[in-house]
Parts: structure tokens; C-alpha cells; sequence
């Protein structure tokens, strides 16, 4: 699903250059859960944004599903973000104005589907998330494990092959975030490949491989098992 190769990214010039990442290598096969660990500005977020072309390598390349998204342009990219992956973010990202169907909905509407099968398919994901009793309140009215479930629900909605968590359960109770896991461990039995960068141990413990990262490359590596309930 994921190859990407000797990946650097450089911000600002001269004196004030910041290397994040040098000289990374990232393989990942479809159907895996992994999970990346390491330090605070260490480049795990600046890694998640490259694979899920948010950003372009300063060199390297990334190929996802078979295309080197290195060279695409960003129409192209954008067109990547939309049909093949999903993202759940620490801070949920949700829409304020809108409510939470709405927020499942709109990125089908980007997508240019069809209008009811879109509001059909978003209650049907938001029922997925037992959030069916919510999906007319708008963010400010849900809680933050509410807000995180209409966040992995929009992150369905065009079906993706790739979820991206960043800190999917970091601002999450521990109860809110083993709830929020198990539904990424579900979705990862249904053949979506899931990578996930976490301070978290438990949400580490769920991936079939955790890798470390550190100053902008992989540290260690180390393979969890095939899966736990």
C-alpha cells in the first residue's frame, strides 16, 4: 500500500533550515495496522502528512496503491486524498457550522456523488459509530469522544483502502480511546490498511507492527502480532 523511499523534508533556508525527515524508508502492506512512536518534533506528523500527500517530499518518493504521488500535481493529489484515504486527526477537524451528518456528508459532496445516496451512506456510517441519536447536533453539542466517532465516520465516507490517524485518541479519555481503537482493529479486519502515529502504549499494543521514529529516521522496528480482539 504504502513504499516510500529515502524521504527528505527540509523547511526554511540557510541558517533557520529544519530537517524533518532524512533519508526515511517506509514500507507497508495493504491490510496492516502500524503504529509510529517517537518524540515530540521528531518528524512522525511531518511523515503521516507526506503519505497522505497533505505535503510533497523535498525528495524521495512515496508510491500509494501503485502511484508515485511524488510527481503528481496538486489537483492530482487532491484527487488521491479524496478516493483513497481517510483521516482522523487529534483535534477532529469537524466543521463548527455544520452538524454532525453534514460534516460525514461533505466529503461525498466534494466527490460529486449523488445527493441522497450521500446523506443515506453518511447516516448509515454515523449509525456504524452509534452515533445515530446525534447526527443533527453540531460539534459544540457533542463530547470529544462524540466529536472523534463523526470524525472516523467522515474519514469512511468515500470508502478509503488507507486510514491516517494523527493522535487519533490523544485528547481522549481512556475508555472514549479504547472505544475509538476498536473501531480503527474493525475496520482494519474489513482490508483497510491503517497507520497511526501515537504517544499512546495501548493503541501501540493493537498494531500488528510499531516502528520508532527519531531526529527524522526510523530507530527501531518491532512486530506486535497479527491482530488482537
Amino acid at each position: 500500500m504504502i513504499q516510500a523511499r529515502h524521504l527528505t523534508k527540509v523547511y526554511g533556508k540557510g541558517s533557520i533550515e529544519i530537517r524533518a525527515l532524512n533519508g526515511i524508508d517506509l514500507n507497508v502492506e495493504k491490510g496492516e495496522f502500524v503504529a509510529i512512536q517517537g518524540p515530540s518534533g521528531c518528524g512522525k506528523s511531518t511523515l503521516l502528512n507526506l503519505v497522505g500527500c497533505l505535503e510533497k517530499p523535498t525528495s524521495g518518493n512515496i508510491v500509494i496503491d501503485n502511484i508515485d504521488i511524488a510527481r503528481l500535481g496538486d489537483e492530482e493529489l487532491a484527487k488521491i486524498r479524496r478516493d483513497k484515504i481517510g483521516f482522523v486527526f487529534q483535534s477532529y477537524n469537524l466543521i463548527p457550522t455544520l452538524d454532525a451528518l453534514e460534516n460525514v456528508m461533505l466529503p461525498m459532496m466534494f466527490a460529486g456523488k449523488n445527493n441522497n445516496k450521500i446523506s443515506k451512506r453518511a447516516a448509515m456510517l454515523l449509525e456504524m459509530m452509534g452515533m445515530q441519536e446525534r447526527m443533527k447536533h453540531k460539534s459544540s453539542e457533542l463530547s470529544g469522544g462524540e466529536q472523534q466517532r463523526v470524525a472516523v465516520a467522515r474519514a469512511l465516507s468515500n470508502d478509503p483502502l488507507l486510514i491516517i490517524g494523527d493522535e487519533p485518541t490523544g485528547n481522549l479519555d481512556s475508555k472514549t480511546g479504547a472505544a475509538v481503537m476498536r473501531i480503527l482493529v474493525e475496520l482494519n479486519k474489513e482490508g483497510r490498511t491503517v497507520v497511526v502515529v501515537t504517544h499512546d502504549p495501548a493503541v501501540a499494543n493493537i498494531a500488528h507492527r510499531v516502528m520508532q521514529i527519531k531526529d527524522g529516521q526510523f530507530t527501531n522496528e518491532q512486530s506486535v502480532q497479527e491482530g488482537q480482539e
